[in-house]
């Protein structure tokens, strides 16, 4: 399985998604966010499926929008290098 982390950070508060892609924005607080685009091969993997499960235990179903997971941006690229890396 080819995993295409493409993290593809935006400056603009607009972004076009690429089909394939869904749109995650990283960070504890708003104003330290990262926007990523995330190719939907990698929620097939069980590490970021964990990921995901921690942060629905911490915050829960109830968020609208944009994905967000609250954790520091620089931690969760390296999460995705490593992911990419392994597969």
């Amino acid at each position: 399985m080819e995993v295409k982390a493409a993290e593809k950070e935006r400056e603009t508060t607009e972004v076009e998604v690429p089909k394939g892609y869904v749109p995650v924005l990283v960070g504890r607080e708003m104003k330290d966010s990262a926007k990523f685009l995330i190719h939907i091969d990698m929620f097939k993997n069980e590490y970021f499926a964990g990921l995901l499960q921690m942060v629905a235990e911490e915050v829960g179903y109830g968020n609208t929008g944009v994905l967000r997971i609250p954790c520091d941006a620089e931690c969760f690229r390296k999460l995705l290098n490593e992911i990419s890396r392994v597969n």
